[in-house]
């Protein structure tokens, strides 16, 4: 962890070693078993960089997070998901957690190359996919053994992270089995997410999710 999470500081500031724990976690969390009768290091694959993407969009951004437990809860009545939205902001999260990202074409992106070089570099994540004759179709990450115990032990040995893990496990539960298409379909339904200009940041919308929250518990 860097020196602002362990002194509990807003840690919005970019650091590409921060960024591939969190993309490690991610992978983890949302990753599916993987057999290779030829190579017994490989773990998990993670399938879509759109779905890695959409992903690190509701970590980075808890706000949009704690909306998507709001209609999950809507829809299901997990109480569990209403609590997960409550302690978001009981913790500040919006504001300490927030790592803006910039909207392009296709929604929410921030190119991940250094991150995923540190990952690659220890071998803890290997990327593959599906390419074509003019352009890759699908860019897919394996995550090793090694990878898998990597996560297992930082929270051992840094409880902090342990955030880290919880989160990308909220997340993953979030979004299913559904692939990166139709998540960043379903992250267009944000208006405020989906008004931005091109090349801008994506706004927070924690105001609003409050609102909603305090409608939620007065109806409760």
């Amino acid at each position: 962890p860097t020196n602002a999470e362990k002194k509990g500081k807003n840690v919005n500031a970019r650091a590409p070693h921060r960024d591939a724990i969190r993309i490690l976690f991610i992978l983890n969390a949302g990753g599916v078993p993987l057999t290779d009768p030829n190579d017994a290091l490989v773990a998990k694959i993670f399938k879509g960089e759109a779905r890695l993407h959409a992903f690190d969009f509701w970590m980075r951004n808890p706000d949009y997070l704690a909306s998507e437990l709001l209609d999950a809860y809507g829809e299901t009545g997990d109480i569990q998901h209403l609590q997960a939205a409550e302690a978001i902001f009981e913790s500040d999260e919006p504001d300490l957690r927030r790592v803006p990202m910039i909207r392009y074409l296709f929604g929410a992106y921030e190119r991940l190359d250094d991150a995923l070089s540190l990952l690659r570099s220890r071998d803890l994540v290997r990327i593959t996919g599906i390419k074509g004759k003019i352009k890759v179709h699908e860019t897919d990450f394996i995550l090793t053994v090694r990878g898998v115990d990597v996560c297992a032990n930082a929270v051992v040995q840094e409880p902090i992270l342990e955030w880290y893990a919880q989160r990308a496990a909220l997340v993953s539960e979030i979004a299913g089995t559904r692939g990166g298409g139709t998540l960043k379909e379903k992250q267009y339904q944000q208006a405020t997410y989906a008004q931005t200009q091109l090349g801008g940041i994506i706004p927070p919308i924690g105001s609003e999710v409050q609102r909603r929250l305090e409608q939620l518990r007065q109806a409760a």
